[in-house]
């Protein structure tokens, strides 16, 4: 019965997830993941470092478009005419490069399993389209991890905690929203982690030799997809310590076969992780300091959110992230397993314990001082699992407590009283559907919800890491004229895949700025983002958006038609003053409107002779000189209007303003007497 139950609930988990799955966009870190992943993975069947075996072809003539309603493959042309190789297979990123370039940062193992499902999916039976090809792999792996969830609650606390836990575990916005294409990282490695504590708990419980080997395969895919598994040391090792100690271990209960399984396990794992991985062939040493480098300074050197640093110099911003992102139903179940958890713990229940160790290691592991998380708990989404077992334990003790409340006056209420704690997630389910398929941008009615945590500036609000670009593409589809121009306002082109976009669109990096050329700007929108860039800012002040994608009413992707007709009436006259007055200085010019103005744009012409080219450069603003404004951006640089190129280039500098009110400029420049201050004429452009 419950492997029966089991198989229905991953089963059921899958099947929604697979229909689901082309409401989602792609995971703003698919395109390095996965040309990686393609790269290896052709590698291991071919033996070559490049793709000069593959046919290529020229993806701008945009023939290969897919539907992006749909998971399944339906190119413009007969099967049998289509070169099916990736995408991520014809971007230039051989294996020669990828190592040479990029390849020290999360290690492999997930980029790899998901373009095999791409390469059998898609490539070899042609059944789903390229991008959604890669994700099966990781709705997979979170079915597998709903069937593990209930199986092992069941096991220990019965059916009803384990469909509870289960339950918790798929409507848990995050893991729900993330399962779908968050498949290279941090998806695999809850699930990877998950299992690699259950093998262990099980081979130490029953003295199995199996499950700890089956613990270092696990303890390998893990480490294979982030080094996050390495902090379960803090996990196994205290709860191993008391059991031993519990249960009065001695040398007698390490046979032969236990204490060699116990010893392969660890290498096994990390045979997993170098075997597969060239990267490391040569001076793995040295490339292992890289990565730990490169986990040391994401894990550390983000400064804490002001407001957020508790006693002793913690962070309390990743307890607050779950606190306001966690559904309150199931805020409600976990405290109530942990109550009863604690009571088991007290009871010397080693499973217990277990469980409370997944859900703290992981949160205390980044509020420890020293160390730091930002864009919200995505990164340590391992204490989701024991969560939703926690909450299944809470369910069951809230079934009881009911359950005999009831009894004293009507026999036989458990049926009553299990349907009454599943009721409890009816109004939960109904905010789910409301927001799909932005899911992982959920805050729950303590902040406010998604516009409470907006109006408190709470940070990462509203970051969706793209799952809204399908929506948007969906809609530029359906809504934008023949031959449209289409870009996107910061991110990278390679955010939306071209094989989405309609045929006759021109996709590129087409940023015109003020000079409003007529180009769609596709663009998320979360904390911060409208003050990023030039751009954001213009296309925020002063452009209506044509299409909104929301959640509860705040916008978390915005497309602009930047033109004459949606420029706001507020910004349509600009006056020009010619002669400005400007100093040099030892920091770079300055400049003086005489007046406080709404700045449109800065142009300097000036002499390239005998000078230096500009190294760095930035500006500033100020309407009294005393309180100065950052422009963002670092010059040279040109994506703040692309059409115009880098500037300053060719003896012209145009900087663009969003409308700051402001008399002053200062001009920062290294070296300080680079040729943009050889000034010959200068005009300062500004709203009315």
């Amino acid at each position: 019965m419950i492997k029966a139950l089991t198989f229905i609930l991953s089963f059921l988990f899958f099947v929604i997830s697979l229909l689901t799955l082309s409401h989602y966009g792609v995971n703003w870190d698919s395109v390095s993941h996965l040309q990686r992943g393609q790269a290896y993975l052709h590698y291991y069947i071919t033996g070559k470092k490049d793709y000069t075996d593959l046919t290529q072809w020229d993806l701008r003539n945009k023939k290969y478009f897919q539907q992006v309603d749909t998971i399944f493959f339906k190119p413009n042309l007969p099967k049998d005419e289509v070169p099916r190789i990736s995408i991520y297979q014809n971007t230039g990123q051989d294996l020669n490069n990828i190592m040479l370039r990029y390849d020290y940062g999360h290690p492999h193992v997930s980029d790899v399993s998901s373009s095999f499902f791409n390469l059998i999916l898609f490539q070899k039976l042609g059944l789903l389209n390229d991008i959604d090809s890669y994700r099966v792999y990781g709705v997979l792996l979170a079915s597998f991890l709903v069937g593990l969830v209930f199986w092992w609650t069941t096991k220990s606390y019965g059916k009803f905690a384990g469909l509870i836990a289960a339950i918790t575990l798929s409507l848990y916005p995050l893991f729900w929203s993330e399962s779908h294409f968050n498949n290279e990282k941090d998806i695999p490695e809850t699930v990877f982690i998950t299992f690699m504590l259950f093998s262990f708990y099980q081979g130490i419980i029953y003295k199995s030799w199996r499950w700890i080997l089956a613990f270092g395969v696990f303890f390998g895919l893990a480490l294979g997809t982030k080094f996050n598994v390495l902090f379960s040391i803090f996990i196994i090792l205290p709860w191993f310590i008391i059991y031993l100690m519990k249960e009065k271990i001695t040398n007698k209960y390490f046979s032969i076969k236990f204490s060699l399984a116990l010893i392969a396990a660890p290498i096994i794992g990390i045979f997993i992780v170098i075997g597969t991985w060239p990267f490391f062939w040569s001076d793995p040493i040295q490339k292992t300091l890289k990565i730990i480098s490169f986990y040391k300074t994401i894990g550390t050197t983000v400064s804490i959110e002001q407001g957020f640093t508790g006693p002793f110099g913690i962070s309390t911003y990743p307890i607050q992230w779950i606190l306001y992102t966690t559904p309150l139903v199931i805020l409600f179940l976990s405290m109530l397993g942990l109550i009863q958890i604690i009571k088991n713990i007290k009871k010397k229940d080693m499973q217990s314990l277990l469980i409370l160790l997944m859900f703290l290691v992981p949160i205390l592991r980044v509020t420890w001082p020293g160390m730091n998380i930002y864009g919200g708990v995505r990164q340590i989404m391992e204490y989701i699992p024991a969560m939703a077992m926690i909450a299944g334990i809470g369910g069951l003790s809230l079934r009881n407590k009911i359950e005999s409340i009831l009894s004293k006056r009507v026999n036989k209420f458990q049926l009553f009283a299990s349907i009454m704690i599943l009721i409890l997630f009816v109004p939960h389910i109904n905010k789910l559907i409301e927001i799909h398929p932005n899911e992982n941008v959920y805050f729950n009615p303590l902040i406010g919800g998604l516009k409470g945590a907006k109006e408190r500036d709470f940070p990462g609000w509203g970051v969706s890491f793209g799952a809204p670009y399908r929506e948007a593409i969906d809609w530029i589809n359906k809504n934008t004229e023949q031959g449209a121009k289409l870009t996107t306002g910061y991110e990278i082109l390679s955010n939306i895949p071209g094989i989405f976009i309609r045929p006759d669109i021109v996709y590129k990096s087409n940023r015109s700025g003020y000079l409003r050329e007529g180009e769609y700007v596709i663009s998320l929108r979360f904390q911060g983002a409208e003050k990023r860039s030039y751009f954001d800012m213009y296309l925020d002040r002063m452009i209506e958006p044509v299409h909104q994608v929301t959640v509860d009413g705040v916008p978390i992707l915005k497309i602009w038609k930047n033109d004459k007709e949606h420029l706001k009436k507020e910004w349509s006259a600009e006056e020009v003053l010619d002669n400005v007055d400007f100093t040099k200085n030892n920091n770079g010019l300055s400049f003086d409107a005489g007046k406080v103005v709404k700045l449109s744009r800065l142009e300097i012409w000036y002499s390239e002779n005998d000078c230096m080219e500009l190294t760095t450069g930035y500006l500033m603003v100020s309407k009294n000189g005393e309180e100065w404004e950052r422009i963002p951006g670092v010059l040279p640089e040109e994506v703040r209007i692309k059409v115009l190129g880098t500037q300053p280039s060719n003896g012209k500098f145009i900087e663009p303003f969003a409308g700051q009110i402001a008399r002053y400029i200062n001009l920062y420049l290294s070296p300080q007497d680079s040729c943009v201050t050889q000034i010959e004429k200068v005009k300062l452009y500004y709203f009315k």
